[in-house]
């Protein structure tokens, strides 16, 4: 039976996000499934909801969080059912000419796919109920209960710090975040 779980849904800029079932597709084999513990609110996700910065609709915004590993798919590498975890905003390819002069945050894959709102594969990971593809935002998506991720961007954590604080370091605590955003606003007001 497929997993089914709340998430915050955006519909349309400059409305509420509304609280809804949503479906988790099967997990594919470097996907990892992670029940989120913590969630913060970025500046970007408010970039979202008011139409500022854009992203295909419907949407699960949140892209700084902490969780628990629940399940991880064939393939996966570097995290284990139980693991806790922060996630990253920034997957990458590993082979394109940014990733091999260790620039990630310039990955072509991850600038080509990013607008897409959807994994590098183009395919959704989570519908709505009536079936249509929902998207995440910064290959996330966070606000939910429930998270499916590429396994690079499930960073394990010690158990120890409390996921209320965790979730701020894959993005509060980044300026590559910061500066994307500020960009993003420049952008809107020319």
């Amino acid at each position: 039976m497929a997993l089914q779980y709340r998430a915050a849904v955006l519909h349309a800029a400059g409305t509420p996000m509304s609280i809804e079932t949503v479906t988790a597709a099967a997990l594919k084999p470097t996907d990892v499934l992670v029940r989120i513990r913590a969630a913060g609110l970025c500046h970007t996700d408010l970039e979202v909801i008011e139409g500022s910065l854009r992203y295909p609709l419907p949407i699960v915004l949140g892209h700084e969080a902490a969780g628990v590993v629940e399940e991880v798919g064939a393939a996966a590498r570097g995290v284990k059912q139980g693991d806790h975890v922060v996630l990253s905003w920034n997957p990458h390819c590993g082979h394109c000419f940014y990733c091999d002069r260790d620039s990630p945050i310039l990955c072509e894959q991850y600038l080509g796919e990013g607008p897409k709102a959807l994994p590098f594969d183009g395919e959704a990971r989570n519908h709505l109920a009536d079936g249509r593809p929902l998207q995440q935002l910064m290959f996330l998506g966070s606000f939910g209960e429930y998270c499916i991720v590429s396994d690079q961007q499930a960073i394990p954590v010690p158990k120890q710090i409390p996921f209320d604080r965790a979730c701020l370091i894959g993005c509060g605590g980044d300026d590559r975040c910061r500066g994307r955003a500020q960009s993003g606003r420049d952008r809107a007001r020319r």
